[in-house]
Order: structure tokens, then sequence, then C-alpha cells
């Protein structure tokens, strides 16, 4: 797209599993969708808080759906894991330069995806969790043959 360009899709798989790190803070500004779908499991820390945030930052209370492919309480789970250890990787390297940033220690109230939904309730009514047990189907209005 060419800059200040917008376009809307029926369904956009956030990239690289909704690692924010992959996000310009417009990026939900200028790719809008009826449907977000996030696949991380919480590996790598994905999908990741600050990912929601510029969704709601950027659509706030537009229709729209945001489908997650983990249950929320597993991802925390995991991007827990995830955090613990590259701040383990943070304090090792601080070790040989004391200038190192550490950051703190896992707050689910301030780190977890279940704090961050319990605090925007109206997002949190936009979530859909893939239910393991079936086939997960976003009814983009075709009729779908099984």
């Amino acid at each position: 797209m060419k800059a200040g360009d917008t376009t809307h899709v029926d369904v956009l798989k956030v990239p690289h599993h909704g690692s924010a790190n992959n996000l310009d803070d417009d990026f939900f500004q200028r790719i809008t969708a009826d449907h977000y779908v996030l696949s991380g499991d919480g590996e790598h820390g994905n999908p990741e808080r600050e990912t929601l945030q510029m969704l709601l930052d950027a659509r706030g209370r537009a229709k729209y759906t945001v489908h997650l492919t983990y249950p929320v309480a597993e991802i925390d789970v995991e991007r827990e894991k995830e955090w613990n250890k590259e701040r383990g990787k943070e304090q090792k390297k601080r070790l040989k330069n004391p200038k190192q940033k550490v950051r703190p220690e896992w707050s689910p109230k301030e780190h977890g995806l279940v704090a961050f939904l319990a605090a925007h309730k109206d997002f949190a009514k936009k979530v859909r969790v893939v239910d393991p047990g079936q086939p997960h189907l976003i009814d983009l209005l075709d009729e779908v043959e099984g």
C-alpha cells in the first residue's frame, strides 16, 4: 500500500501470531477487517497484550470479531513462561553489563491477556476462542458445504 492508503478485508490473519514487534502503531487503522485471527498459543509471548491494545485503540467500538486459536488462560501460561525465560537471559547479560535492562517480574494483572480482557469488557465481548473439538468457521455470508 502507498503511504496513507487504507483497505478493508473480511478476514485478517494478524502477522506473526500477534507479535507487536511486527506491527506499526497505525497497522489496524490502515488495514481494517471484520474478523481478526490471532493464532499464537503463547509461545514466544504471542499474541502480545500490546497487539490487542493497538487493535482496541485503532478500532474501538467498531463492529469486528477477534478470533483466538487457543484459550486465553492457556495463552497466558505460555506467555508467562516465555517472559520468565527472557527475563532470565536479561539478568545473565546484566552480570556482564550493568546497564542491561531487565524486565520486571511477570504480573498477571500488568502482563496477562486474561486481565486485559477483564479490564476491557466491551473489547472482550468481541473475542471468540476456537473450540478445539469443533471446526472453526468464520461466517462470510457464504454457505459452507460439509
